[in-house]
């Protein structure tokens, strides 16, 4: 009876002990708890982006580990590299509204596109701008929660695609507007127009209204 009951204690003592896996879902659902990156230490860099309104700290990890989005494991580079990720709060850490994380493994980075190009019950693709043989900018919004998501592909060295991954909490203008420069600026020019047109307005809405030949020369979404 007694070691009957030493057995269960181990049991319980074992079902309670705190998890120790160096792994994040982050696929799912934003904003993050910040809780869940306990075991990769995450630490302030000091730089900040954002609005005058609302700014949002960039929180680096201390210790590798490994992000989950889709299934497919995504590598978190830690401070000391020169691309580390990034988890992003406007609440000092409490949570975490959205991040970035590099993609430099081609193989990765073309499984990333390949689910959330196919999963059209999770994601809709909203902006597809730039070419394959040098930079192109897709954006994708979550069916579930709202969540967007920009994903750019650039060629390396050996001809391969590779890039980095943003996902941003819905309603998190602030911290969408910050990420929007360089090959997604036309997208944060779209936003801008979208504010005085009806509810609905889509990107192929702005191309049709603009009339842009700037805008339309690299678009890659089809009616």
């Amino acid at each position: 009876m007694r070691k009957t009951k030493i057995f269960f204690l181990l049991c319980l003592a074992a079902l309670f002990q705190p998890c120790h896996s160096k792994s994040i879902e982050i696929g799912k659902s934003l904003p993050l708890e910040s809780r869940a990156l306990n075991n990769f230490r995450l630490s302030s860099s000091g730089a900040g982006i954002g609005t005058k309104e609302v700014q949002y700290t960039c929180y680096v990890v201390e210790k590798n580990g490994t992000a989950v989005f889709g299934g497919i494991e995504i590598p978190i580079v830690d401070s000391a590299a020169s691309s580390p990720t990034c988890f992003y709060s406007k609440n000092g850490g409490a949570s975490l509204q959205g991040y970035t994380l590099s993609l430099p493994n081609p193989d990765v980075f073309a499984k990333i596109l390949k689910y959330l190009l196919e999963d059209k019950n999770k994601f809709k693709l909203v902006f597809d701008d730039g070419k394959d043989s040098e930079e192109r900018a897709r954006i994708f919004v979550s069916n579930i929660d709202g969540a967007t998501y920009l994903l750019l592909s650039r060629v390396n060295q050996k001809g391969k695609k590779s890039g980095y991954i943003d996902g941003i909490s819905k309603d998190e203008s602030a911290l969408l507007s910050s990420r929007l420069g360089g090959a997604f600026g036309y997208y944060e020019q779209f936003l801008e127009y979208k504010k005085h047109r009806p509810a609905g307005f889509v990107y192929l809405d702005f191309l049709r209204e603009t009339n842009s030949e700037i805008y339309k020369k690299d678009n890659n979404l089809k009616p």
